[in-house]
């Protein structure tokens, strides 16, 4: 796996600019999200906030982009998105246990938390998205993502 770090302060609408960079991104899958620690705006719906109380959260390409387009939530210090495949039922990815595995973070033995997935973003430790992909589609982040760094160029030795 490729890993990929995008500072949130290069970005005006965080997530959204990520995806539009990358042709509409969440459009092209539907989305497992958990583990996320959310800010909720005061125009929330009510719903809205009840549908993001979940872990293990299956939402759509249009629910999750009409949610971050009206800034109703902001991710704060974390939250894995895992890209699946359009049309995946709930039953397909709630029989196992999620785990995000920190330990392999960085490493090309990392295992995305789902076999369903494709590729993962993570809100790491709110200052960050991290990108977790395959070879192939590191050379489409790379163009699209002048922002986006490896983990080495992110965090330079000193």
């Amino acid at each position: 796996m490729d890993f990929w770090m995008i500072a949130r302060k290069d970005l005006k609408q965080d997530l959204l600019d990520i995806f539009s960079a990358l042709g509409d991104l969440q459009y092209q899958y539907d989305w497992v999200i958990t583990d996320h620690d959310l800010w909720y705006a005061k125009t929330c719906p009510e719903e809205v906030r009840r549908r993001w109380q979940w872990t293990g959260l299956l939402m759509d390409d249009k629910e999750l982009t009409a949610h971050l387009s009206a800034r109703y939530i902001s991710f704060m210090f974390g939250g894995v998105l895992s890209a699946v495949p359009k049309g995946t039922q709930p039953c397909e990815v709630w029989n196992y246990e999620p785990c995000w595995e920190i330990e392999n973070f960085g490493s090309p033995e990392y295992d995305f938390q789902t076999p369903l997935t494709q590729l993962e973003m993570i809100c790491y430790d709110g200052y960050a998205w991290a990108l977790i992909c395959t070879p192939a589609f590191s050379k489409r982040v790379k163009e699209a993502l002048p922002v986006a760094k490896t983990p080495e160029e992110f965090y330079p030795r000193h």
